[in-house]
């Protein structure tokens, strides 16, 4: 897929929420259907002001980004979230959160992707998540 890349990029760019958390294009790999997306830390985005660990509501928000970024890629229509999941393993400490997104099937009317999360070079989430594919909107 040419520019898939820069296809991520600019569908992270797209919703507004997103000009707060900034998350960031990191790799997307069209043989095996995965994406990967960064959240670089900043005091505000932590549970813990005077250590550099990321709250787990932001874990769960990139769980979120990255799961539908990872539709989206092979996607052309709009991909609304229907089920997320989010398994805590570990506290996330570290400079930046990245996910990696796999999607695990494409069908006409939903999506799944697995996402794996980590901070610190450590695995510190697990989520699943389905997203519509059929293009209605509600």
């Amino acid at each position: 897929m040419k520019n898939a890349l820069d296809k991520l990029a600019a569908e992270l760019e797209r919703p507004p929420f997103h000009t707060w958390l900034r998350p960031r294009a990191k790799s997307v790999d069209v043989e095996r259907e995965e994406v990967g997306v960064a959240v670089i830390y900043r005091p505000e985005l932590s549970y813990d002001s005077s250590r550099a660990i990321f709250h787990g509501g932001v874990v769960a928000a990139l769980v979120d980004i990255a799961g539908y970024a990872t539709v989206a890629i092979w996607q052309k229509v709009p991909t609304p979230t229907t089920a997320l999941h989010v398994e805590y393993l570990r506290p996330a400490i570290g400079d930046e959160l990245l996910a990696r997104g796999i999607l695990r099937r494409m069908g006409r009317s939903v999506a799944r992707v697995d996402i794996e999360v980590s901070a610190g070079g450590k695995l510190v989430a697990l989520g699943r998540a389905t997203y519509s594919t059929s293009g209605a909107q509600g």
